[in-house]
């Protein structure tokens, strides 16, 4: 087993990230600690631990992108399966153990997550990510009806060879570049997620974005159409044609995603904010996110906090976010449709 853990500036949680790989009960793995150009004590940190431990090592690079510097690990790793961990986030002691027995129960699986805990600063548990599919009967489904495997990062175990065989991870879907990597894998076999807690995934203040929402859904989108091209057995457009189109849509649609980019991002940023108990930051971010996209805000405020309304609203509301946000349809009266 390689875990590849990118790293960049993380000082602050990279040791404990680093010893809960060491803690783990399955001990046959290699830690490359992947560092895209360090100017705090990262370097320090992870050379004085790997002086302990020979099964730690330190890849310096300069990529500048995360997508290159996670192709640095895949690239030097020497084990036939890659784990995934980010550099402030924490593996459960039995992790390794978990998905290299279920891979073995299961050759036809090519990559394996689980479900995530996410924590605080401090570790603090906040609440599980139980996403992705846990049988076959899912993946297909799923698979069939050309929709998102949505399996989180840090969970992720997948077959170096086959990952290999279609170019890694694509710089151009930095922000989304795990996601992109999973679905073009299922090509190749099924993703499978354990019904359990392997990482803890942690949020603080250096997780909060600027400005990446609208980019990020951008991306999600495209590999969206990709999988329905795919279903369908037609030819696909380019990332980069993909990207035009959006551009050339009606300025009403193009405000329209501008606004719901920025809902997203400021829902995330008050999660951040809550997390890190900043109080007056989280309540802002939450009523910009409000203002800007009630369709995506209020359905994921009423299911955290547990209303049974909120189960009502997300139906309605999703069917008409769609009709008014979905620029991956435009039809004949709003430019050419994708």
């Amino acid at each position: 087993m390689s875990v590849v853990m990118p790293s960049y500036n993380s000082a602050e949680f990279i040791e404990q990230a680093i010893e809960s790989v060491r803690a783990q009960t399955y001990p046959h793995f290699e830690l490359l600690v992947c560092d895209d150009g360090s100017t705090d004590a990262t370097i320090e940190i992870v050379e004085r631990l790997a002086r302990q431990d020979d099964r730690i090592r330190l890849l310096r690079n300069n990529s500048r992108n995360i997508s290159r510097n996670c192709n640095v690990g895949l690239f030097q790793a020497k084990y036939p399966w890659i784990a995934r961990l980010d550099a402030d986030d924490v593996m459960v002691p039995a992790r390794l153990e978990l998905q290299i027995r279920a891979a073995e129960q299961d050759p036809s699986v090519v990559l394996w997550g689980g479900f995530a805990r996410l924590v605080d600063r401090a570790g603090k548990p906040l609440r599980t990510l139980r996403t992705g599919p846990t049988t076959a009967a899912e993946f297909e489904e799923t698979r069939l009806a050309g929709s998102m495997f949505v399996i989180q990062g840090p969970t992720v175990m997948f077959r170096r060879d086959i990952a290999l065989e279609i170019g890694g991870y694509d710089p151009f879907f930095n922000s989304a570049e795990d996601l992109e990597l999973l679905h073009r894998m299922t090509a190749r076999g099924q993703a499978r997620v354990l019904p359990t807690i392997l990482t803890d995934y942690r949020v603080h203040g250096g997780s909060i974005t600027s400005g990446k929402a609208a980019h990020q859904i951008r991306l999600i989108r495209y590999i969206e159409a990709r999988n329905r091209a795919i279903l369908a057995g037609r030819p696909m457009r380019t990332p980069e044609e993909f990207m035009g189109a959006l551009d050339s849509a009606p300025d009403f649609i193009r405000f329209l995603e501008w606004i719901d980019g920025k809902a997203r991002q400021n829902y995330r940023n008050a999660s951040v904010h809550h997390a890190e108990k900043r109080v007056s930051q989280a309540a802002l971010c939450l009523t910009l996110a409000l203002l800007c996209n009630p369709f995506f805000s209020v359905p994921r405020m009423s299911k955290r906090l547990g209303r049974a309304a909120g189960r009502r609203s997300r139906v309605a509301l999703r069917g008409v976010a769609r009709k008014f946000l979905d620029v991956t349809h435009i039809g004949h009266h709003g430019g050419p449709a994708l």
